[in-house]
């Protein structure tokens, strides 16, 4: 008996012994995770220690914040509940170790994305039974299992009934792969056959910069940001779609404190196309320093830096020529406005350009409410010199072409006018295609451009009152957090930034925009630089935090206040809006519906009062009165029109009207 339990025990041994001589002596046949990530990941977050960096991060104000919203907290618990799989077996366990958890986001609708989930099982995936595990702790935990075979690997499933949603899940090699999407587990499982984001030298690159130290790794694959970003608008993003391909990757190591979260790493971009973004992370950098003029209630700003306008402009022409068809098309245009202007656009209006150039759009000031409040600003390298340029080009304006505006003095700047179309799109881009015809005039070293006088007005009076982005404590705070220098910078200001956004959203988008703005609002400030570094640019991100409370106490009911009729708004504008009325709009007035830029009604006056073409108008935007005035008095027939446009009266007003009456019969 003894004998034979001895022997027992040594065949134990020797099994035992066995089995650890194969658990860890014997090579892993371990795979990179990226062989396992759809090419289609828009981002991916990748953390070695997640249990431990997941207790870190949950611990933050930021997260805390978070997790009031249904989305977040959705997270924490799916994040949990993968963790505890492994975590309460400690068979498992002991064999899987300190795991590496990446998350990679797809989008699997055209308003919709969905998340990937890749858990390193490493020694754990030699054990022949981790799906029956997995499917013995799914049951245990009250899910509805199923299981499939696919590409012959196992996709288990698991329905919850109170839920409603169905989570899975499936081993391959070291790495267990979980989803809310059967689709992306099949599309992993595919991907290992034809890996792209692995095998891509590009993103191999800037994984092998990507810092180990931080909370963890995140990496953009920017061949995927103008496509994702539709979830949220209708309308694309110009300055995303042209990121989106002259970009390729960035790797971040992320920290998050209470305060903020911070991103640093490195970008690489595509060679082969030919782009003015391309052209300006080729020309060097430039000084941040527009903030100086921008006013305090600028949304956003993009700062572009180069070592000043000739080079830019050079690296372009170099750029444009990858592509015989963007270069003819440059070249055709650039020739019709030289010959149409007698100019010469390198010589006349980029020679005296600096070292930045510069889009905003700012929150609508008291003299732009309704109106795109959007501008260019380009710094100098010798304003005189500029100025001379410039007054050059106008008078060739207004010899050449139909524009018969005048210069107009205000305040001691000079506002001239430019009718130019497509100028700055040919050198900067789509973002810059929306300054179209612009107005200018010049503050400090700086030439300010827009589609609006009164932008540039409003922009004068913020800088004589001291208003401007530099003197803003925040922002001088925020931008301290970045390089002085950069070849791109960007900046959101979140509160004026939100409802701006809003305008481009599509119903749906805007209505749960709404429900979330706080989320929104309480990440104040974002920024985002991009600097030449070597074959690489040095990328920073920030996105400061500070817990956004609406404030309630100045809420009114707006359909409760009486509508002001043209009289009351002539009444009660202030000395600068008769300035712009009487320079730049024929002294023409508009009021608006709300806060929309639907026209309410327009008039025509003169010294102060009505006088001329009177017209108001449905919110539709159909014509609802026409008639005119003079000298304050209506005058002439009037014509009333319904909702569809269908002429209902007309009445007479004036000397006949009262001989006549003011009815007339059809």
């Amino acid at each position: 008996m003894k004998r034979i339990f001895l022997w027992v025990f040594v065949l134990i041994i020797a099994a035992l012994g066995g089995l650890y001589f194969w658990l860890f002596q014997t090579p892993d046949k371990n795979i990179n995770a990226f062989y396992l990530i759809p090419k289609d990941a828009m981002y991916i977050i990748e953390a070695n220690n997640p249990v431990e960096n997941w207790k870190n991060f949950s611990k933050t104000e930021i997260w805390r914040f978070l997790k009031k919203q249904k989305y977040f907290a959705s997270i924490q618990k799916n994040a949990d509940y993968l963790d505890s799989l492994i975590n309460e077996n400690s068979t498992l366990l002991s064999l899987f170790g300190n795991r590496d958890l990446l998350i990679s986001a797809h989008k699997t609708s055209k308003k919709d994305y969905d998340f990937l989930f890749l858990l390193n099982i490493k020694k754990g995936s030699k054990i022949g039974f981790v799906e029956e595990a997995i499917e013995k702790v799914l049951k245990t935990s009250g899910y509805t299992v199923n299981n499939k075979n696919f590409n012959n690997k196992t996709i288990i499933s698991a329905f919850d009934r109170f839920s409603k949603e169905t989570m899975y899940f499936s081993v391959v090699q070291n790495y267990m792969l979980f989803s809310f999407s059967n689709q992306l587990i099949e599309n992993s499982i595919l991907e290992l056959e034809n890996p792209v984001l692995g095998m891509d030298e590009h993103f191999l690159n800037i994984y092998n910069e990507t810092s180990e130290d931080g909370l963890c790794k995140l990496y953009l694959n920017y061949s995927y940001v103008d496509d994702f970003m539709l979830c949220y608008s209708n309308e694309p993003n110009v300055m995303i779609n042209d990121l989106s391909k002259i970009l390729l990757y960035s790797g971040f190591k992320v920290e998050i404190e209470d305060e903020f979260c911070s991103l640093e790493g490195y970008t690489n971009i595509n060679d082969s196309i030919d782009s003015y973004l391309k052209a300006i992370m080729l020309s060097g950098k430039g000084k941040i320093t527009s903030q100086k003029v921008l006013p305090s209630r600028t949304a956003v700003f993009y700062s572009l830096g180069f070592e000043n306008g000739p080079k830019f402009y050079r690296n372009l022409l170099t750029v444009l020529q990858l592509n015989s068809q963007s270069y003819s098309e440059f070249e055709k245009n650039k020739k019709f406005i030289e010959r149409l202007l007698k100019i010469d656009i390198e010589r006349d209006m980029m020679s005296w350009v600096g070292d930045e150039v510069a889009y905003s759009e700012n929150e609508p000031s008291k003299y732009t409410e309704h109106l795109d409040d959007i501008m260019v600003v380009m710094k100098a390298n010798d304003i005189d010199y500029a100025r001379e340029r410039l007054d050059f080009i106008a008078e060739q304006v207004k010899k050449r072409t139909p524009a018969k505006f005048k210069k107009v003095d205000y305040k001691n700047y000079v506002i001239q006018y430019l009718e130019i179309k497509g100028l700055f799109k040919m050198f900067f881009g789509k973002l810059f295609s929306k300054i179209e015809k612009p107005y200018y005039t010049i503050i400090d070293n700086y030439v300010i451009f827009s589609n609006n006088p009164r932008t540039i007005v409003s922009v004068i009076e913020d800088y004589e009152a001291g208003n401007t982005l530099e003197k803003n404590e925040e922002f001088d705070d925020f931008i301290d957090k970045f390089n002085k220098q950069s070849s791109v910078f960007s900046y959101i200001a979140s509160d004026k930034q939100f409802p701006l956004m809003q305008k481009k959203m599509d119903v749906a988008t805007r209505k749960s925009s709404v429900e979330n703005e706080i989320y929104f609002k309480s990440f104040p400030q974002i920024g985002f630089q991009i600097t030449e570094k070597e074959d690489k640019f040095y990328t920073k991100a920030r996105l400061n935090f500070l817990e956004y409370k609406p404030d309630t106490s100045n809420l009114y009911d707006s359909a409760a206040m009486a509508e002001e009729n043209a009289e009351d708004l002539l009444d009660s504008m202030d000395d600068i809006q008769r300035f712009i009325s009487e320079k730049f709009e024929h002294n023409v007035i508009r009021d608006y519906y709300g806060n929309t830029d639907k026209i309410r009604f327009e008039a025509e006056t003169k010294r102060g009062e009505l006088h001329g073409r009177y017209r108001e108008f449905y919110e539709s935007g159909e014509l609802k009165v026409y008639g005119k005035y003079r000298r304050g008095e209506k005058r002439g027939v009037w014509r009333f029109y319904n909702k569809e446009g269908i002429l209902e009266k007309k009445e007479r007003f004036g000397l006949v009207g009262r001989i006549l009456g003011n009815v007339i019969e059809d």
